[in-house]
Protein backbone atom coordinates (compact mmCIF):
# COMPACT_ATOMS: atom_id res chain seq x y z
CA UNK A 1 0.00 0.00 0.00
CA UNK A 2 2.86 2.36 1.16
CA UNK A 3 4.58 1.55 -2.32
CA UNK A 4 1.55 2.16 -4.60
CA UNK A 5 1.09 5.82 -2.40
CA UNK A 6 4.24 6.97 -2.72
CA UNK A 7 4.12 6.82 -6.29
CA UNK A 8 0.77 8.13 -6.58
CA UNK A 9 1.27 11.15 -4.96
CA UNK A 10 5.38 11.75 -5.90
CA UNK A 11 6.17 9.55 -9.26
CA UNK A 12 5.01 12.35 -11.53
CA UNK A 13 7.04 15.37 -9.80
CA UNK A 14 9.68 13.88 -7.40
CA UNK A 15 13.03 12.83 -8.46
CA UNK A 16 14.12 11.29 -5.00
CA UNK A 17 17.76 12.16 -4.34
CA UNK A 18 20.84 9.81 -2.74
CA UNK A 19 22.72 11.59 0.24
CA UNK A 20 25.76 10.69 -1.05
CA UNK A 21 25.03 12.43 -4.83
CA UNK A 22 27.93 14.83 -5.03
CA UNK A 23 25.20 16.85 -7.24
CA UNK A 24 22.87 16.50 -4.62
CA UNK A 25 21.75 20.47 -4.97
CA UNK A 26 21.05 20.26 -8.05
CA UNK A 27 18.60 17.36 -7.70
CA UNK A 28 17.40 19.29 -4.63
CA UNK A 29 16.90 22.20 -6.80
CA UNK A 30 15.12 20.51 -9.51
CA UNK A 31 12.73 18.34 -7.33
CA UNK A 32 11.50 21.67 -5.49
CA UNK A 33 10.65 23.59 -8.43
CA UNK A 34 9.04 19.94 -10.62
CA UNK A 35 6.57 20.36 -6.55
CA UNK A 36 5.90 23.84 -7.04
CA UNK A 37 2.21 23.51 -8.78
CA UNK A 38 1.26 20.66 -5.82
CA UNK A 39 2.27 23.13 -3.51
CA UNK A 40 0.09 25.80 -4.96
CA UNK A 41 -2.80 24.03 -4.70
CA UNK A 42 -1.68 22.13 -1.75
CA UNK A 43 -1.46 18.21 -1.46
CA UNK A 44 -4.54 16.71 0.09
CA UNK A 45 -3.01 13.31 0.25
CA UNK A 46 0.19 14.21 2.70
CA UNK A 47 -2.35 17.31 4.66
CA UNK A 48 -0.01 20.23 3.33
CA UNK A 49 -1.95 23.11 2.78
CA UNK A 50 -2.69 25.38 0.13
CA UNK A 51 0.91 28.04 -0.50
CA UNK A 52 -1.50 29.83 -2.37
CA UNK A 53 -3.08 32.29 -1.07
CA UNK A 54 -0.75 32.69 1.57
CA UNK A 55 -3.03 33.86 4.42
CA UNK A 56 -0.71 35.99 6.94
CA UNK A 57 -3.47 36.90 8.82
CA UNK A 58 -3.42 40.22 10.89
CA UNK A 59 -0.51 42.27 11.75
CA UNK A 60 0.80 44.29 13.84
CA UNK A 61 3.20 45.72 11.64
CA UNK A 62 4.61 48.94 14.17
CA UNK A 63 3.43 49.93 17.48
CA UNK A 64 4.65 53.37 18.40
CA UNK A 65 7.52 53.08 16.10
CA UNK A 66 9.95 55.71 15.92
CA UNK A 67 7.65 58.59 14.89
CA UNK A 68 4.85 57.74 16.70
CA UNK A 69 3.22 55.57 14.02
CA UNK A 70 0.61 52.54 14.52
CA UNK A 71 -0.10 50.04 11.38
CA UNK A 72 -1.93 47.21 11.51
CA UNK A 73 -2.78 44.68 8.25
CA UNK A 74 -5.66 43.19 8.45
CA UNK A 75 -6.39 39.86 6.81
CA UNK A 76 -3.54 39.52 4.54
CA UNK A 77 -2.98 37.64 1.84
CA UNK A 78 -0.24 37.64 -0.71
CA UNK A 79 -0.41 35.58 -3.88
CA UNK A 80 2.61 34.20 -6.17
CA UNK A 81 4.94 33.04 -3.67
CA UNK A 82 4.74 29.48 -5.39
CA UNK A 83 6.30 31.17 -8.54
CA UNK A 84 9.27 31.04 -6.50
CA UNK A 85 12.68 30.40 -8.23
CA UNK A 86 15.54 28.90 -6.63
CA UNK A 87 18.91 30.86 -7.80
CA UNK A 88 21.28 29.31 -5.42
CA UNK A 89 21.25 26.17 -3.07
CA UNK A 90 23.93 24.97 -0.56
CA UNK A 91 24.12 22.38 1.90
CA UNK A 92 26.66 22.08 5.16
CA UNK A 93 26.51 19.90 8.47
CA UNK A 94 26.23 16.58 6.71
CA UNK A 95 23.64 17.41 4.65
CA UNK A 96 21.35 18.58 7.64
CA UNK A 97 21.51 22.21 7.30
CA UNK A 98 20.61 23.72 3.47
CA UNK A 99 20.76 27.36 2.80
CA UNK A 100 18.52 29.23 -0.14
CA UNK A 101 18.51 31.96 -2.11
CA UNK A 102 15.10 32.28 -3.49
CA UNK A 103 13.53 35.40 -6.32
CA UNK A 104 9.95 36.09 -6.05
CA UNK A 105 9.54 37.18 -9.32
CA UNK A 106 6.04 38.83 -8.48
CA UNK A 107 3.93 38.77 -5.95
CA UNK A 108 0.38 40.26 -5.13
CA UNK A 109 -1.05 41.35 -1.89
CA UNK A 110 -4.16 42.27 -0.69
CA UNK A 111 -5.69 42.76 2.63
CA UNK A 112 -7.02 45.99 4.96
CA UNK A 113 -5.06 47.98 7.22
CA UNK A 114 -5.56 50.58 10.02
CA UNK A 115 -3.10 53.40 10.26
CA UNK A 116 -2.37 56.31 12.50
CA UNK A 117 0.24 58.27 13.05
CA UNK A 118 2.87 60.31 10.68
CA UNK A 119 5.75 58.89 8.52
CA UNK A 120 7.81 60.72 5.96
CA UNK A 121 7.14 63.86 7.77
CA UNK A 122 3.25 63.11 6.17
CA UNK A 123 0.38 62.73 8.82
CA UNK A 124 -1.29 59.05 7.97
CA UNK A 125 -4.90 58.26 9.24
CA UNK A 126 -7.54 56.06 7.78
CA UNK A 127 -8.66 52.47 7.69
CA UNK A 128 -9.69 50.48 4.76
CA UNK A 129 -8.63 48.12 1.93
CA UNK A 130 -4.95 47.89 0.39
CA UNK A 131 -3.12 46.17 -2.24
CA UNK A 132 0.27 45.61 -3.59
CA UNK A 133 2.02 45.03 -6.43
CA UNK A 134 5.62 43.55 -6.53
CA UNK A 135 8.39 41.88 -8.50
CA UNK A 136 12.03 40.82 -7.56
CA UNK A 137 11.83 40.21 -3.71
CA UNK A 138 14.53 37.70 -2.61
CA UNK A 139 13.91 35.57 -0.12
CA UNK A 140 17.13 34.11 1.92
CA UNK A 141 15.97 31.09 3.59
CA UNK A 142 18.12 28.96 5.91
CA UNK A 143 17.02 25.45 7.17
CA UNK A 144 18.72 23.42 9.63
CA UNK A 145 17.72 19.70 10.10
CA UNK A 146 17.88 17.29 12.74
CA UNK A 147 16.10 13.57 12.69
CA UNK A 148 14.40 11.48 15.15
CA UNK A 149 13.84 7.99 15.74
CA UNK A 150 9.58 6.73 15.51
CA UNK A 151 9.49 3.12 16.33
CA UNK A 152 12.98 1.91 14.74
CA UNK A 153 13.03 4.47 11.80
CA UNK A 154 14.37 7.62 11.33
CA UNK A 155 12.69 10.79 10.07
CA UNK A 156 13.96 14.52 9.19
CA UNK A 157 12.47 17.05 11.69
CA UNK A 158 13.13 20.98 11.08
CA UNK A 159 15.21 22.29 14.18
CA UNK A 160 15.31 26.05 13.13
CA UNK A 161 13.77 27.94 9.65
CA UNK A 162 14.63 31.59 9.32
CA UNK A 163 13.56 33.50 6.41
CA UNK A 164 15.20 37.20 5.81
CA UNK A 165 13.73 39.63 2.72
CA UNK A 166 15.28 41.81 0.32
CA UNK A 167 12.76 43.85 -0.88
CA UNK A 168 12.66 44.85 -4.79
CA UNK A 169 10.36 47.25 -6.56
CA UNK A 170 6.20 47.23 -6.31
CA UNK A 171 3.59 50.09 -6.21
CA UNK A 172 0.96 50.21 -2.79
CA UNK A 173 -2.16 51.62 -2.94
CA UNK A 174 -3.89 52.43 0.57
CA UNK A 175 -7.72 53.24 0.19
CA UNK A 176 -9.74 55.77 2.12
CA UNK A 177 -7.23 57.39 3.53
CA UNK A 178 -8.38 60.73 5.51
CA UNK A 179 -11.99 59.49 5.42
CA UNK A 180 -11.84 59.09 1.50
CA UNK A 181 -10.25 62.64 0.51
CA UNK A 182 -8.70 61.77 -2.84
CA UNK A 183 -6.59 64.84 -2.82
CA UNK A 184 -4.73 63.56 -0.27
CA UNK A 185 -5.00 59.91 -0.22
CA UNK A 186 -3.34 60.56 -3.78
CA UNK A 187 -0.68 62.59 -2.03
CA UNK A 188 -0.15 60.15 0.68
CA UNK A 189 -0.19 56.98 -1.82
CA UNK A 190 2.79 58.67 -4.33
CA UNK A 191 4.90 59.55 -1.38
CA UNK A 192 4.42 56.23 -0.13
CA UNK A 193 5.78 54.90 -3.56
CA UNK A 194 8.03 57.11 -4.28
CA UNK A 195 9.77 55.98 -1.15
CA UNK A 196 8.43 52.37 -1.45
CA UNK A 197 12.05 50.95 -0.11
CA UNK A 198 12.27 52.68 3.22
CA UNK A 199 8.32 52.01 3.35
CA UNK A 200 8.47 48.17 2.71
CA UNK A 201 11.84 48.17 5.31
CA UNK A 202 9.69 49.43 8.06
CA UNK A 203 7.09 46.30 7.44
CA UNK A 204 9.13 43.58 6.23
CA UNK A 205 10.00 41.96 9.69
CA UNK A 206 6.85 41.08 11.22
CA UNK A 207 5.88 39.44 7.69
CA UNK A 208 9.51 36.92 7.84
CA UNK A 209 8.38 35.71 10.48
CA UNK A 210 4.69 35.11 9.64
CA UNK A 211 6.12 33.06 6.87
CA UNK A 212 8.72 31.42 8.79
CA UNK A 213 5.28 29.77 10.40
CA UNK A 214 3.45 28.78 7.11
CA UNK A 215 6.80 27.40 5.58
CA UNK A 216 7.63 25.39 9.04
CA UNK A 217 3.81 23.77 8.63
CA UNK A 218 4.63 22.84 4.64
CA UNK A 219 7.52 21.23 5.11
CA UNK A 220 6.47 19.37 8.69
CA UNK A 221 3.65 17.77 6.88
CA UNK A 222 5.37 16.65 3.96
CA UNK A 223 8.56 15.12 6.35
CA UNK A 224 6.51 13.21 8.73
CA UNK A 225 5.21 11.65 5.51
CA UNK A 226 8.30 9.56 4.69
CA UNK A 227 11.32 8.11 6.79
CA UNK A 228 14.58 9.99 6.28
CA UNK A 229 15.99 7.10 3.96
CA UNK A 230 12.82 7.05 1.65
CA UNK A 231 13.61 10.93 0.75
CA UNK A 232 17.42 11.32 0.51
CA UNK A 233 18.33 7.28 0.24
CA UNK A 234 21.90 6.26 0.98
Amino acid sequence: FFVLKFFKIFADYIKVCSRNDPKITECIKDTVHAMRPHLKNGIKELNVPAMEPLDIGDLNILEGGSAGINVKALDLKIYGPSNFEIKKLKNSNNGLRYDFELNLPRLQGEGKYDINGQILTLPLRGNGPFTGNFTNFYAFVKVIFDTKNVNGEEYLQIKNLEVKIRTGKGRIRLENLFNGDKALGDVVNDTINQNFEVFTNELIQPIERALEKKFIVIARKILENFTYNELFPV
